[in-house]
């Protein structure tokens, strides 16, 4: 895998991020990975709420993990950087690490999505091959 990140997205904690205590909320470095991934598709012309007419394929969540590192506060800067760690026939997975203004990891996400039949959810199909020529370039 490519030591440089494929998008970066930089960010400061603010209350809404954290919990009474002042830590960041779990839940929300999904959110972060979520919006970073997406990002990065559109700044390459793929939105994928155009996905179903464009190329014929939704983009679903199969799997969603996080591993936490160190702890983040209010106020804190910081950084998601994405990497594509994996494709395979039907879906891939994107890498979301969190990095504090230190260089330190606080966190790593992950998220690995499916490509299904917009008309049957259920269904996976094969990754279109223009979103496969940008994965496999980044990966």
């Amino acid at each position: 895998m490519p030591d440089e990140p494929l998008h970066r997205v930089t960010f400061r904690l603010s209350y809404g991020d954290c919990d009474p205590a002042g830590i960041v909320y779990y839940a929300n470095y999904q959110r972060w990975m979520e919006r970073t991934h997406t990002e990065w598709w559109f700044e390459r012309g793929l939105r994928f709420d155009e996905l179903p007419s464009r190329l014929g394929v939704a983009v679903v969540t199969r799997a969603a993990t996080a591993e936490y590192e160190r702890t983040i506060t209010l106020f804190d800067r910081i950084e998601c950087r994405l990497y594509a760690s994996r494709v395979g026939r039907t879906s891939f997975t994107m890498r979301g690490d969190f990095v504090r203004e230190d260089g330190t990891r606080a966190s790593t996400a992950t998220l690995t999505l499916v490509c299904v039949d917009p008309s049957a959810p259920e269904k996976a199909v094969p990754v279109p091959a223009p979103m496969r020529r940008l994965l496999e370039a980044a990966s």
